[in-house]
């Protein structure tokens, strides 16, 4: 278990995945130089196209920014509040737990994927499903043309929305040839954003009335 009573100390190691400039994205946790405990390491599954090619070839680490800090501390929040646990002043973290490790891969995904576009990957709400209030951070729902999806809102700007997937696309049945993973970014409107509760792994939310 960690404990943050200020600013949290992570960094990103961004290190040379392919030829064609994408990186590999860690979360590492430095530890302190008079310890001789190693570094802790928490590789994620996202891969940053880098628009520098000395990046993809040499590896580089990078400190969390603003935004990351917000969403992580966030999503962690959250969590603990939908376990019946304390929010406290001071931030605990239990880096060993499967669910702090994939909000870090949240984290990475807002701030290094690269947004798939939803066209012929959802289906048109056309009102049919109550309006959502959401914002960074927010879990909602997307109806794809394989039902309900979870995911996370990182980024809202005016009309356009960016969410982290949580759950896999098949877009076979779309023509293609591939799916759209958990962890990837996808660009939709505030209209395609429903409430959290719709996800197939979810019931309906009570008391909702599709009209």
């Amino acid at each position: 278990m960690i404990e943050f009573s200020g600013d949290i100390p992570f960094l990103w190691r961004l290190s040379a995945e392919s030829a064609e400039g994408y990186c590999s994205v860690s979360m590492v946790v430095p530890c302190p130089p008079e310890t001789e405990v190693r570094d802790l390491t928490i590789e994620t599954s996202v891969q940053s196209l880098s628009s520098d090619s000395s990046r993809s070839e040499t590896e580089e680490t990078l400190e969390w920014n603003q935004e990351d800090i917000n969403l992580f501390v966030k999503l962690v929040n959250q969590r603990q509040m939908t376990a019946n646990q304390p929010i406290h002043d001071t931030l605990r973290v239990d880096l060993t737990d499967p669910d702090i490790i994939d909000i870090i891969h949240v984290v990475a995904a807002a701030g290094f994927g690269v947004a798939f576009t939803s066209c012929g990957l959802l289906k048109d709400t056309d009102g049919s499903f109550p309006v959502h209030s959401f914002d960074v951070g927010s879990f909602a729902s997307l109806n794809t043309i394989n039902g309900f999806k979870s995911c996370v809102v990182v980024d809202v700007e005016d009309d356009d929305v960016v969410c982290v997937l949580l759950d896999d696309i098949d877009v076979r049945s779309a023509d293609e040839n591939d799916h759209i993973s958990r962890h990837d970014l996808l660009l939709v409107k505030r209209s395609d954003i429903l409430h959290p509760e719709f996800a197939e792994s979810r019931t309906l939310p009570r008391g909702t009335v599709l009209h």
